[in-house]
């Protein structure tokens, strides 16, 4: 009797030990160990949209400039990217090598409206982390309920094309509009804003030609908005069809007011135009930023524009510091490191995401000064403040009060 109280009590032991051990070095999440924290994102390196290849390698740049003068509590973060293509079938597989075989801690700033649409189903019910996304898609911000590991980060399209709907119905005399929209959820989005800020000079639109994003040319599109005799165009395209739209625009010899979607108004790509096309081509065009811009030398002392262009430099020295995506991607890469600093010391998935949800800060040096970065539970709208910008010589300069909206 007495040795099998023995045994008993040794195996109690044991059990105790065990449970001691467990509640002293509990699991966390994948992705996270006491040095590091791996995320991971998806990106058009190649294909149609491959102008946005630059924004991971921005980020990876951000990230060992972090990881050399900050940490997060003692962790490094890690960055693993990879090509989709822009294209949802390609996407797909990726995120999941990401998830099942990185084991990533969260998806961070994948961009594209079809391609993470494509992939959130997935994420939440694997319960993923769905962060930052660079994608205007509305549908982050209000079907949080629904998806709630899932949250953007820069203003959504239905917002920023309510401002260009204001801007045209308030400072264009009797405008007759011709619209070129990407062909899927991003052109329409921003075609409802753009109707929604015309309000009843919606009927104004008087041509809208789609294309999709496999197209070679735009060509067909602009010669049968040319055709509208329209005064104004709005440009609701990826940066591709957009240098050609305005190419082909000023070749067509069809001349009035350019509006460009801020998506595809980066200064690189406005002197590329001016340089393919002439001055008159792109001069007086109007778009709108949240972002500070580097190229512009009133911008030269800010200190975050300082900071880019050394972490530019030093980490990611072929880059262009014109090129607005670069300044994009910082921007946010430092709203992750900031979202993660406030998840706790060990941080988990669902620690970032009331992390995500709860920011209410002015400091990311890479937005526009003052810009605050406001989230609650009931409302995942990361950036809603933007700038209008007019575009002279070979500058964008800021006009008006900042533009501010609220879901």
């Amino acid at each position: 009797m007495r040795k099998t109280l023995n045994v008993i009590a040794a195996a109690a032991v044991v059990a105790i030990a065990v449970v001691g051990v467990a509640g002293a070095a509990p699991a966390t999440d994948p992705g996270i160990t006491s040095k590091s924290i791996l995320l991971g994102g998806t990106f058009p390196e190649s294909g149609e949209a491959a102008a946005y290849g630059v924004i991971p390698r921005a980020e990876a740049a951000y990230f060992d400039w972090f990881n050399a003068h900050h940490s997060i509590h003692g962790r490094k973060i890690k960055w693993k990217y990879y090509d989709d293509g822009y294209d949802p079938s390609q996407t797909v597989p990726q995120t999941r090598r990401l998830v099942e075989q990185d084991h990533v801690f969260a998806i961070f700033d994948s961009l594209g409206t079809a391609t993470q649409l494509a992939v959130r189903p997935y994420l939440n019910q694997r319960k993923v982390p769905q962060t930052l996304l660079a994608s205007g898609s509305v549908f982050w911000g209000t079907q949080y309920k629904k998806y709630p590991w899932t949250i953007g980060f820069i203003p959504d399209y239905i917002g920023e094309g309510t401002f260009y709907g204001i801007y045209i119905r308030t400072h264009v005399k009797n405008p007759k509009i011709a619209v070129l929209a990407q062909n899927d959820e991003y052109g329409d989005t921003y075609l409802k804003g753009l109707r929604k800020g015309l309000k009843k000079l919606s009927s104004k639109i008087v041509a809208v030609q789609k294309y999709d994003v496999t197209d070679a040319t735009v060509a067909p599109q602009m010669t049968k908005l040319s055709q509208s005799k329209a005064n104004v165009f709005v440009d609701f395209a990826t940066p591709k069809a957009s240098l050609q739209s305005l190419i082909l625009k000023d070749k067509l010899g069809w001349h009035g007011l350019n509006v460009i979607n801020s998506v595809s108004a980066s200064p690189l790509y406005m002197n590329l135009v001016k340089t393919a096309a002439g001055a008159n081509a792109v001069d007086g065009s109007v778009s709108d930023t949240y972002i500070k811009d580097a190229s512009n030398p009133a911008q030269a002392k800010d200190p975050g524009v300082k900071l880019f262009k050394r972490i530019m430099t030093k980490y990611f020295p072929k880059g262009n510091t014109n090129d607005a995506f670069n300044m994009f991607g910082m921007s946010a890469a430092w709203t992750v490191t900031y979202a993660l600093q406030h998840s706790g010391k060990t941080p988990t998935r669902k620690g970032f995401m009331r992390a995500l949800e709860h920011m209410n800060t002015t400091k990311n040096p890479f937005l526009i000064n003052g810009l605050r970065l406001r989230t609650t539970s009931r409302d995942h709208f990361a950036v809603q403040q933007i700038i209008g910008i007019r575009w002279r010589g070979s500058i964008w300069h800021t006009f008006g009060r900042r533009y501010n909206w609220s879901h």
